[in-house]
């Protein structure tokens, strides 16, 4: 289920309730549509700061444009709210500019988003990134711990792990064999952050995330995330070749 919220939600039972701020330039909002398939879980796209302990994670998704989206965070008070949930324990995920923003520092010294500049980040994750050309896009086979997969990544710029444990070991990018870790994952496992998108396409993967975050016990169906896309995408093709004269489409174009 998939709810945009401006109030916190109410509290139903055992449900766990998933949090994605809705930043103006996001990106890639897809990545978390597998997890409005799974029972027992509630996904909220929230627009407007309030009090996040009400959810069993917090998610910064991806950002057409990371330094402005960062300034949005902390011009409508959001930054306040997520550090709080920090420093209650709570769990955060950023995936690409949401990893970006979560932490120190920001740098864009050629202005590819905007004005050139530097901007501070929530400070949730000892890493700094600096935007560069090109933006870089790749398949990506990777593992946390003992689970595989494989993501993509587009992005630009390289970010610099202080600290912080490596979230993934990569294995192969297009194709071609490497090894190197990815992400950052903060010395209590509750504040999360990487590059890779596509990760609830993952049931493996989101059985493990779910695991790190105290949900184990959620159900995550094998046949659910990618899988369970392509079988919906495979449905509209029936329904769009039984009732659509696709013959007489292509005849008038």
């Amino acid at each position: 289920m998939i709810e945009k919220t401006d109030t916190p939600p109410a509290v139903s039972g055992d449900n766990l309730m998933i949090a994605v701020i809705r930043l103006p330039h996001i990106s890639n909002f897809t990545d978390f549509h597998p997890l409005s398939n799974i029972d027992g879980l509630s996904l909220h796209f929230i627009d407007k700061p309030m009090d996040l302990s009400v959810f069993g994670a917090v998610i910064l998704p991806g950002s057409k444009n990371t330094r402005s989206d960062l300034h949005w965070l902390q011009k409508t008070g959001w930054t306040e709210k997520v550090i709080e949930h920090a420093s209650k324990g709570g769990y955060i995920l950023g995936i690409c500019g949401g990893y970006q923003m979560l932490g120190l520092m920001i740098h864009d010294p050629d202005g590819l988003e905007g004005s050139s500049g530097s901007s501070h980040g929530l400070g949730l994750l000892p890493v700094e990134t600096t935007l560069s050309a090109p933006k870089t896009t790749t398949l990506t086979s990777f593992s946390w711990d003992d689970q595989a997969g494989t993501g993509y990544e587009i992005h630009m710029g390289q970010t610099i792990r202080g600290d912080a444990k490596p979230l993934f070991q990569v294995h192969s990018q297009n194709q071609t064999l490497c090894s190197h870790e990815e992400g950052s994952i903060n010395k209590d496992s509750r504040i999360m952050g990487t590059y890779i998108h596509g990760l609830f396409d993952l049931p493996a993967i989101t059985r493990k995330w779910l695991e790190t975050i105290g949900h184990g016990h959620i159900h995550v169906d094998k046949t659910g995330g990618l899988a369970a896309r392509e079988r919906e995408y495979e449905e509209l093709s029936k329904h769009f070749q039984k009732y659509i004269n696709t013959e007489l489409i292509l005849d008038l174009l």
